[in-house]
């Protein structure tokens, strides 16, 4: 084989492939058209930093604009002091004018003109006109900005190809207005943050700039106009949004909770109320009054409510003696969680020196309310202020209740070390006369059935408090209080023992019909219905049971 055949056999395998026909593929357009895209797109305008502070001087000392290139550097560099602490263009009317006047100059000519009102964009968005520590000349002059780009946004297309940012600046030009973050709110609400995203892109929106900062609050104030049950489903979105933003916290916070205090019903929200008491501490302390401040009483109250539920749980569950709780006592007190005006906890030496993660988060949020209480072991106390009334419940299940009258001198103080000591100093326990109340959590004793009804009756005859409602206000007065007896169940002159006769008479007094049929198997029956609470209580005593309709059997 020759020199040339030998050629002819190497170049063969090509010239066979290059013979079949190319199989069709769309891969080569999407590659062009994104090139066309990222032409289009173009958005240049970086400009480097030196020289935007020289062209910033110079202006400052000269106040002249003698070219494109003094309009267009000028334009980039708004923000820029024209030295260490001083005042940039922006904060300077003057100037400011004289900047917008020579970018007008080039108004004629769109691909020029339209590269300086780029500039004015970046500075629009960089300068934090709504700070609090801006100048006033500052903000009164970005408006100035603000308007001038709205004016102007449609002379910066140009009947030629324009690029990218053009048509988003020109397709947005709401951005230049008073509420530019208003159109987006809707989309991002649903999670969609492809508009913002553009937008950032095109128009050279930094992380730092406001309008990313007001998105925030936007979306708070979007969300917080939705019906309840999207707002509610919004909560966790809203409460992360707010986390992420110390700027905007404690604004976004007030509208959230004022929006949700007008719920029907106000149901628990825990993150919401973890997050108001993590940001600005235990709503009904005085202490705290400037961070509460903002929200009206109905939403400060609301999440107070909602803080004593969670430490009356914890009382009587993690804090309990025997580490397995009191569903009793806890489902009592819960009832009665509107007429406690303040709650403190005074930890024996268990609690309070423990170092288990779950007791530090715990003492972390009875921060200001934990008192010491001089006990060994694992008994604490509980003191609730609710009006008239000091009460203190113990841990352990074998103590008693004592309750103290708050117009009275309480014979103990809570910032020095309380003790336990029967009649003791500064003991939570007096049987003299300086406690009012010392009752036991035993059932069937002073002629009830359920030491809870016991407690209700005494709260309710003694101090007027009732479930569910606000304690009346305690007024100091001068005479002591005798030592209150639990009141008898029932009026005096009623059957307290079921028999018969004590039937007979309770029913012809109350005018009431007797209807036995025991003798034929069936029921004795008492036709009344449940109108009267008097009647019922003394019934449901006795072992009767109501049926709606027709009386009351057993």
């Amino acid at each position: 084989m020759n020199a040339l055949a030998h050629l002819a056999a190497l170049l063969s395998p090509a010239v066979q492939a290059g013979a079949r026909d190319m199989p069709p593929s769309t891969a080569i357009d999407a590659v062009i058209a994104e090139m066309e895209a990222k032409s289009k797109s173009r958005r240049g305008g970086h400009v480097v930093d030196d020289h935007l502070l020289d062209a910033v001087k110079r202006f400052w000392q000269s106040q002249e604009i003698q070219s494109f290139r003094d309009a267009y550097m000028l334009s980039w560099g708004l923000c820029l002091p024209h030295q260490p602490l001083g005042p940039c263009v922006l904060e300077d009317r003057p100037r400011l004018q004289k900047v917008l006047d020579g970018v007008d100059e080039w108004r004629v000519k769109p691909s020029a003109y339209r590269r300086c009102y780029q500039g004015l964009v970046k500075s629009y968005f960089t300068y934090d006109a709504l700070a609090e520590s801006t100048p006033r000349a500052g903000r009164n002059n970005w408006r100035l900005l603000r308007d001038y780009l709205q004016e102007r946004n449609g002379l910066i297309r140009d009947k030629s190809l324009n690029p990218e940012w053009v048509d988003t600046a020109v397709g947005n030009r709401l951005l230049f207005g008073d509420q530019p973050c208003e159109p987006y709110v809707d989309a991002l609400l649903r999670g969609d943050s492809g508009a913002i995203d553009h937008l950032c892109e095109q128009l050279g929106i930094n992380k730092a700039s406001w309008f990313l900062r007001e998105l925030v609050l936007a979306q708070v104030k979007g969300a917080t106009s939705l019906g309840n049950g999207q707002f509610q489903a919004l909560l966790p979105r809203l409460l992360d949004l707010l986390a992420a933003n110390d700027v905007l916290r404690d604004r976004g916070m007030v509208m959230v909770l004022d929006r949700y205090a007008n719920v029907p019903g106000t149901a628990l929200h825990q993150g919401l109320r973890d997050k108001a008491v993590a940001w600005w501490g235990n709503p009904w302390l005085p202490s705290h009054d400037t961070e509460w401040g903002g929200v009206t009483q109905a939403a400060r109250t609301m999440v107070a409510d909602w803080l004593k539920l969670e430490f009356i749980e914890t009382f009587f569950t993690k804090l309990a003696e025997d580490g397995l709780g009191d569903p009793r006592r806890m489902n009592f007190w819960k009832r009665y969680v509107k007429s406690i005006d303040h709650i403190e906890f005074a930890l024996g030496s268990t609690a309070r020196n423990s170092r288990e993660r779950d007791m530090t988060v715990l003492r972390g949020k009875m921060k200001g309310l934990l008192r010491a209480l001089d006990a060994n072991g694992t008994n604490n106390a509980f003191i609730m202020w609710m009006g008239p009334l000091v009460a203190v419940e113990f841990s352990g299940l074998g103590n008693a209740f004592y309750g103290y009258d708050a117009r009275q001198s309480i014979p103990f103080d809570t910032t020095k070390l309380l003790r336990l000591e029967v009649n003791g100093s500064n003991s939570l326990k007096h049987r003299d006369s300086k406690s009012i109340l010392r009752m036991s959590h035993k059932d069937g004793i002073h002629n009830w059935d359920k030491w809870e009804d016991m407690f209700a009756a005494t709260l309710r005859s003694e101090f007027s408090i009732e479930p569910s409602a606000p304690a009346p206000r305690a007024v100091r007065a001068a005479p002591t209080r005798p030592e209150v007896t639990p009141p008898a169940p029932q009026p005096t002159g009623d059957p307290q023992q079921y028999s018969r006769s004590a039937l007979q008479k309770f029913t012809r007094d109350h005018g009431l019909e007797i209807d036995d049929k025991t003798s034929v198997g069936g029921s004795l029956w008492v036709r009344t219905d449940a109108s009267n609470e008097h009647i019922n209580a003394v019934l449901t005593r006795w072992g009767f049971r109501n049926k709606p309709g027709k009386g009351w059997w057993k």
